[in-house]
Formats: C-alpha cells, sequence, structure tokens
C-alpha cells in the first residue's frame, strides 16, 4: 500500500519528517522557554498535526504555531479538523 491510501492522520513520519518537526518543537519550545510537560505535549501534537495536513515546510510550521501561541483562534480550528477526522 502507498501513502496515497492512507489518510493524513494515518500516514507515518519518516525519518525526515520526523527530523523537521523535531527541529521546529526544539526552536519553539527554546524561543518561547515552553518547559511543562503538558505545554510540550500539546506543542508536539500541534507540530505533527499540521506536518499531516501539509504544513510540511520547517520555517511555516514555526510561523504557524508561533501565531498559534499568540491567536488562540487557530488553535480552536485545529481542534475542530481534528474532531471532524476522528
Amino acid at each position: 500500500m502507498t501513502r496515497d491510501h492512507f489518510s493524513a492522520r494515518e500516514t507515518p513520519l519518516q525519518n525526515g519528517d520526523i527530523e523537521i518537526c523535531q527541529r521546529v518543537f526544539d526552536h519553539i519550545s527554546t524561543t518561547h522557554h515552553i518547559t511543562s510537560d503538558d505545554e510540550r505535549d500539546q506543542l508536539a501534537s500541534q507540530i505533527i498535526y499540521f506536518y499531516q495536513h501539509g504544513v510540511t515546510n520547517e520555517q511555516s510550521l514555526v510561523r504557524l504555531i508561533a501565531r498559534a501561541d499568540s491567536d488562540e483562534d487557530i488553535d480552536v480550528r485545529a481542534t475542530q479538523l481534528a474532531e471532524k477526522g476522528d
């Protein structure tokens, strides 16, 4: 089965995908001083969610997550989209 047969949530992340997500996570958690486990878990979930839904450019992910940090509307939309996918 190819990647085309998987939904965005089911598509396995490859090593390169994980490396991008990790760099974004490291950058944002450092620059925004995210230290609690709950906040770090939420950040990781947001990064993976947006990555799996097509935001695969590293700088675009950083900008989107940084905006989400200052704009709860993006977080609400991401939650709504995630609920639709369930």
